[in-house]
């Protein structure tokens, strides 16, 4: 079991930030976005499951993922493998909550994936085809 390895607040250009596009976002790649709603509440609240991956920051390197402190501090607290975590003295329970300096966050992972599906920039986009 993976143990949550935050960052200690959310990336320039974390998709949790209500401020931030998907052009903003290095090596943003749509379909990676789509899976990520596995490692979140569905809109209903319900989820993930256990077992479930752990939304990594993606500026991490896979293999040595640091997991996004914008998703630990909405959702994580859904998530049984951070729940774990917290209750095993693992996670600081602090790591569920945005800082007061913190930059603006979208509440769910819904509202996180509309603002990337209508901020994606296809190839057609990019080529004028």
């Amino acid at each position: 079991m993976t143990t949550p390895r935050p960052l200690s607040q959310p990336c320039p250009s974390c998709p949790w930030r209500v401020e931030q596009r998907a052009d903003d976002i290095p090596r943003f790649d749509m379909e990676m976005a789509e899976a990520l709603v596995s490692t979140c509440p569905d809109r209903r609240g319900f989820g993930p499951d256990f077992g479930a991956p752990l939304f990594a920051c993606h500026q991490s390197k896979v293999g040595s993922e640091l997991h996004c402190a914008g998703w630990l501090a909405k959702v994580g607290h859904a998530h049984p493998t951070v729940r774990l975590s917290v209750a095993q003295g693992r996670l600081n329970p602090e790591c569920l909550t945005p800082a007061p300096d913190w930059p603006q966050l979208h509440d769910d992972y819904g509202q996180v994936l509309d603002k990337l599906r209508s901020s994606v920039v296809t190839r057609d986009d990019r080529y004028g085809t």
